[in-house]
């Protein structure tokens, strides 16, 4: 120990003799160990970190399945899931759940609009997370009529009642009823996240969602989500064969309601990182290129400082130092090396993750907090141990042959390190192959960003601000909705600066969409074969002020009320669907729960792309709202003025209207299209940012290496210019070199790049993996990017005097 502690001292002081090497070394290897920190805090949150609960393996999510929209999750029936929670024996519990904005209210309080979640009786018990205050919901409060009750988050309690710890027994007000505080979760505690838009404030039982309510033995609600717990020991293939058992029962007593329907189970944290496992294991591994990269152009640096030093090494050996001293020196150095680099690395890392946070997408946020945990500090103190052997092992072949009759036998070194030159060449040729896999993925992203950006949505998204309006149904009977509404959206266009407004239900992008069954009178089905197409409640006024194109027939309009025939608007992907080579305007269609009610088709309009601005446009029915009432709707303007203005003026119309009534912060229909490709922005940003620092490592060892081999060529260049050899000679030769070894590399890399651009293929939009124009233009671009790091030092070489190389040592 006391021979290692000298040998660090000794180190120090050899690296403050080398400022530039120590700083170049340090950068390199805090760039890819920062990045590789960053990176692998990701993925530990998603798949590594247990969930924050009481035994995390044990918990799963319960998914309802639908053969007819393609097994798409279509969520689960109030009976269906009473049913599984009574018969599978594999559980421990199972509770549902549904979350959804609740507005609250309460005296001397503004309103408000925040995410709440409508739970079953045993929802905390199967979680396992008991309340900081009071109790949870009981079973008497889950009944349809039972006491109206409910649990605040920690956040709430403190904001909305400052923490008092005699919170218990009070009231507040959700959806115009009044509810009993209970209980108060600890802090951290929001779950369920899955399909919450915010952090969950506060659980109320399953009565308190009117829908729910509407529907409460009705098979064919699929409204509902789920979480069990299993029973110690059980294995989730042994539940997944009970609940098929119980869901094949289930088909054949409820053939209406339940034919061509599943459940599926999954982990609850494989569930949750289901849409982010894959990109955020790909990320990881692009970091992994750019540290090795990063640790190539390290090798290479260390090379160079080994054969400065080879007269050094040689006097030392020559002294008696044995090769255990030399090893002992080399990993002194290579430990402080790494040190440095890897506690620059963990600094870039924290800070990082700070702006990656921003960057992730919505669905990495349901999982759990993304930090630099105790896993990410074990993970970066491991690659800076391999890096600390890296370091001292590089440069050992070089220091241990090094000999003083050698270097005294040499002429005046211009023999010295050509095997080393030889060895930096494959180094560079390396960082170029690993550059171009990384430019290469990145390349593709772009490309696909491209066609993404040059979709047409099927609407103008540019002026439009989004306000969300929500009615609590004690308080607004259906009855009283559409006139309401009616009144706000006439207030509304009659704003200055606002061009136009219409009401919609759900909102395009932001809303998502409502998946409701459709029948075709005329046309027989087989029992339990269910149709389904999206569905949107709508004013008049909403095509014209989004931009959505009238192919034919008619557009809504305001006599379209309660009175009148009952119609909808469908788009060309529902006329496509089911009514193909055929006329649909006049046809009759049912839809909905049992709707007995047929609509007439009376206009087609342009498709759009209202789920997300990467998923194609699926068939799609427009309803006139005054005939088909909802408790909320999305308020569409087109103005000029700020989204902020806007809603200002907004807010004041609908407290006129009703003061109760909260007005949540406005988006931008455009800003709804931004997020709806998130992921894809996600891992375009983070791939080519990791690019281009790959890049510019590259172009950095072959400047360092071409800088190199012509310091070690400047008697031979010089003779040769003394020869009669032009400039313009040397620097073709120097360049050719460099070329030389950058066709190697870019045909290695094309290799590489192919065959691993296919686990790319499903995070391209309308991009094939093997994109012609990016594997054309990538190996360009890093050709080009050689020629010019090779090219300064060539015409360096070409300005050396024949006399002063003929003279130098």
């Amino acid at each position: 120990m006391p021979s290692f502690l000298q040998d660090l001292r000794y180190g120090a002081r050899s690296l403050r003799r080398s400022p530039g090497f120590t700083l170049a070394t340090v950068l390199a290897l805090g760039l890819g160990i920062g990045a590789n920190a960053m990176l692998f805090s990701v993925v530990s949150a998603l798949l590594l970190r247990p969930l924050p609960l009481p035994q995390p393996e044990q918990l799963v999510s319960v998914w309802g399945m639908s053969r007819d929209e393609g097994d798409a999750n279509s969520g689960l029936a109030r009976p269906d899931l009473e049913d599984l929670r009574q018969e599978v024996k594999s559980f421990a519990g199972l509770a549902a759940f549904n979350t959804a904005g609740v507005t609250l209210t309460g005296p001397g309080v503004d309103p408000e609009r925040v995410e709440g979640a409508m739970v079953s009786e045993d929802f905390f018990r199967v979680v396992g997370v008991a309340p900081l205050l009071g109790r949870w919901l009981s079973a008497e409060e889950q009944l349809l009529n039972g006491p109206r009750a409910v649990v605040l988050s920690h956040g709430l309690w403190v904001r909305r009642f400052g923490g008092d710890a005699q919170v218990l027994g009070r009231t507040l007000e959700l959806e115009g009823q009044s509810y009993s505080v209970v209980g108060v979760m600890p802090p951290g505690f929001d779950f369920p996240r899955e399909g919450a838009r915010d952090a969950v404030l506060l659980w109320a039982p399953l009565h308190a969602n009117a829908f729910l309510r509407a529907n409460w033995d009705n098979r064919g609600a699929h409204s509902l989500n789920a979480v069990a717990r299993l029973v110690p020991g059980a294995r989730l293939t042994q539940a997944q064969a009970e609940a098929d058992a119980i869901t094949t029962a289930l088909a054949q007593e409820h053939p209406d309601s339940n034919s061509h329907r599943s459940v599926s189970l999954l982990g609850l944290q494989a569930r949750l990182s289901a849409g982010t496992r894959r990109p955020a294991l790909l990320l990881l591994g692009a970091v992994t290129l750019l540290l090795l990269i990063a640790c190539v152009n390290v090798a290479q640096l260390l090379l160079a400082r080994a054969l400065a030093r080879q007269q050094e090494f040689a006097v030392r050996t020559a002294l008696g130092a044995g090769r255990g001293a030399l090893v002992g020196q080399l990993l002194a150095e290579g430990s402080l090396l790494a040190f440095a680099g890897g506690a620059l690395g963990l600094l870039l890392g924290v800070w990082g993750v700070d702006a990656l946070n921003a960057l992730l997408p919505e669905a990495a946020h349901q999982v759990q907090p993304v930090r630099v945990d105790g896993l990410a500090l074990v993970y970066t103190a491991g690659l800076s141990v391999a890096v600390a052997l890296l370091c001292g092992l590089a440069p050992l072949h070089t220091a241990a042959s090094a000999s003083l009759g050698g270097l005294l036998q040499s002429t005046r070194g211009t023999s010295a390190g050509r095997g080393a030159l030889r060895w930096r060449a494959v180094l560079v040729s390396t960082q170029v192959a690993l550059a171009l896999v990384l430019l290469a993925g990145a390349g593709l992203l772009v490309r696909s960003a491209q066609r993404l950006a040059a979709v047409d949505p099927g609407y103008r998204p540019e002026n439009i601000t989004l306000l969300r309006v929500s009615l609590p149904d004690v308080r607004y009977a259906d009855d009283a909705m559409a006139p309401f509404f009616n009144r706000l959206l006439e207030r509304t266009r009659s704003l200055p600066g606002v061009e136009s407004a219409a009401l919609v239900t759900p909102g395009m992008v932001s809303g998502g969409a409502v998946s409701l069954s459709m029948d075709i009178p005329g046309r027989p089905t087989s029992p339990g074969e269910r149709q389904s197409v999206a569905y949107r409640a709508m004013s008049d006024g909403v095509f014209t002020t989004l931009g959505i194109p009238l192919r034919r027939g008619r557009d809504i309009t305001s006599r379209d009320d309660a009175s009148a025939p009952a119609v909808v608007v469908v788009n060309e992907a529902f006329a496509r669907r089911f009514f193909p080579g055929e006329e649909v305007l006049g046809r009759s269609i049912v839809i909905g729960y049992g709707d007995p009610l047929p609509r007439e088709v009376v206009g087609v309009v342009g498709d759009v792309r209202a789920r997300s601005l990467d998923v194609a446009a699926q068939p799609e029915v427009y309803a006139p709202q005054q005939q088909t009432p909802w408790p909320f709707s999305t308020l569409v303007v087109r103005s000029r003025l700020s989204p902020d203005q806007v809603a200002a003026a907004v807010k004041a119309e609908l407290h006129q209207l009703d003061s109760q009534l909260p007005l949540p912060p406005p988006t931008t229909l455009e800003q709804s299209l931004e997020r709806s490709v998130a992921d894809r922005r996600f891992q375009r940003v983070l791939l080519l940012a990791f690019a281009l620092t790959a890049l510019a490592l590259a172009s950095l060892g072959i400047y360092g290496l071409m800088a190199y081999s012509v310091a070690q060529r400047r008697r031979e260049l010089g003779i040769r210019l003394a020869l009669g050899a032009m400039p313009r000679d040397v620097v073709r030769l120097v360049m050719r070199h460099a070329l030389r070894m950058c066709a190697v590399g870019l045909g290695v890399g094309l290799v590489l790049a192919l065959a691993l651009s296919r686990v790319l293929e499903g995070l391209l939009y309308d991009v094939s993996a093997t994109d012609p124009l990016t594997f054309a233009v990538v190996p360009l671009l890093l050709l080009g990017v050689v020629a010019l790091a090779s090219w300064l030092p060539a015409r360096h070489a070409s300005r050396v005097s024949p006399g002063e190389a003929m003279s130098a040592d």
